[in-house]
């Protein structure tokens, strides 16, 4: 007992039970130590995915610290309050916005009172459709959806048309004449330049 009770005050600093059986704090710290390395343990070789006792995290799901964040499978959650209860809800995708301009068509190609539609590579991939139309006041350049639920407009006589759901739009503006579209053609810039029509595109 004198000997653990020496191990204990001068070198590890700490106190013993009432019969000298082992080191208090020490004997707590073996026990977190353990449980500790358990843990550790199931969190490896379940590759850091939550245990299966633990409630999943999606939206709507009960959470417990307000403004709380996770991120699960790149999806970020935040804890919120949401009609008197604390719930898991998503944040909203921030979206860079990306503008570019392009040469889309030689000007020569685009007579007076005609509509082209042209796809536009866009950079890092993918291609972004522009509809454009002659006028006597120059080039107009409009995005190919529709404003209603995004389908392509394609030149139907005198105006733009919907293939889905037959909104119409002016060719030269891009306002809405018929619906069910209530808002305008997304316009973009043009500019006529070297023989070129060039279009200014934002993804916004």
């Amino acid at each position: 007992m004198r000997n653990l009770l020496l191990t204990c005050s001068q070198y590890l600093n700490q106190p013993v039970d009432r019969k000298g059986r082992y080191c208090l704090n020490m004997n707590n710290n073996r026990r977190t130590f353990i449980s500790g390395s358990l843990a550790g343990f199931a969190w490896l070789i379940t590759g850091g995915k939550a245990s299966a006792g633990s409630p999943a995290i999606t939206a709507g799901a009960p959470c417990k610290v307000k403004g709380r964040q996770r991120t699960v499978n790149g999806v970020t959650f935040v804890c919120r309050q949401q009609k008197g209860k604390l719930v898991w809800r998503r944040t909203p995708a921030v979206v860079e916005e990306l503008v570019f301009t392009a040469r889309v068509l030689d000007g020569a190609a685009l007579e007076l009172g005609k509509t082209r539609v042209v796809d536009v590579a866009v950079p890092g991939g993918g291609v972004t459709g522009v509809v454009l139309t002659r006028t006597e006041q120059g080039v107009t350049a409009l995005r190919v959806n529709c404003t209603h639920q995004g389908f392509p407009v394609m030149r139907v006589g005198k105006v733009l048309e919907c293939e889905l759901h037959g909104s119409r739009f002016e060719p030269a503006t891009g306002e809405v004449v018929l619906g069910p579209a209530a808002r305008p053609l997304t316009r973009y810039e043009v500019v006529e330049q070297d023989g070129g029509i060039f279009v200014t595109v934002r993804n916004s």
